[in-house]
């Protein structure tokens, strides 16, 4: 445990210490649990790793390195096409790439889906994001959906979102494309610290979906390290946070 964690820091360090070749942007795809909070106290993961005056969030990136954060609150992967949101998404990857950037675009879905279809539905929605976007010139991310913090009288979490996780999952070793399980990742790390702990960084005390400022900090430094690993020959734009880092990976809450 001590070692992955030495390793992963190191990781982190070491893309934020040397110059990007080329510079880098982000484009942020999702729902809610993506999204930015549309009060001071609210918000997805995404502004912890983009960065939000909106919520005072810092960030986990390079001063200067874009991250267009495109996520809606209440999104499908069927609904965020049908709403417009996907031709927004797709102006700020289109504008980035025309700028010369090395533009990444991370796609999170699965919390709205789950109500209303089965995983195989989302899977080929996922399947259809990411040929466009690579189609555009950008490198698509598929990331597994945030845990719920909901917890079993036995202090697991009370899973109802594997499925559409082991889709995107699969979709990920398809289409060939980098993969953050960001669902099991934050299972680990709730379980690890605790209902209290994790409720702690809960939007309001009986939402265990959307995340306060503290939570966006966290799980958006949890998305980096996991960018970090599975990008370890590129310099990556992401500021380290060692203290946070170790505290993830070691299952220690930090607020």
């Amino acid at each position: 445990m001590i070692l992955a964690a030495l390793v992963l820091v190191f990781r982190v360090t070491a893309s934020s210490l040397h110059s990007t070749a080329v510079p880098t942007s982000f484009i942020l795809i999702g729902d809610s649990t993506t999204a930015n909070g549309t009060t001071p106290n609210s918000g997805g993961w995404g502004n912890g790793f983009c960065g939000s005056t909106n919520t005072s969030s810092p960030s986990s990136l390079e001063p200067d390195t874009p991250c267009i954060n495109t996520a809606h609150n209440g999104a499908t992967t069927g609904t965020f096409v049908a709403d417009g949101f996907w031709n927004i998404s797709v102006a700020a990857i289109k504008g980035e790439v025309a700028k010369g950037r090395r533009t990444y675009a991370t796609i999170q879905f699965g919390h709205n889906d789950m109500k209303i279809a089965d995983p195989e539905s989302m899977g080929a929605n996922l399947t259809i994001m990411v040929q466009e976007i690579r189609d555009l010139g950008a490198e698509p991310i598929l990331i597994t959906s945030l845990t719920r913090r909901s917890f079993n009288d036995n202090g697991t979490i009370a899973d109802t979102l594997q499925p559409w996780a082991d889709e995107t999952i699969l979709i990920a070793k398809q289409q060939g494309t980098h993969l953050l399980d960001l669902h099991e990742a934050s299972i680990k790390y709730c379980e690890a610290i605790g209902p209290d702990a994790a409720h702690r960084l809960n939007r309001l005390p009986d939402d265990n979906t959307h995340l306060n400022v503290n939570g966006t900090i966290v799980f958006g430094r949890m998305v980096a390290d996991l960018m970090a690993a599975s990008f370890p020959s590129f310099d990556l734009p992401i500021i380290p946070n060692p203290p946070l880092t170790f505290n993830i990976t070691h299952g220690i809450a930090s607020y």
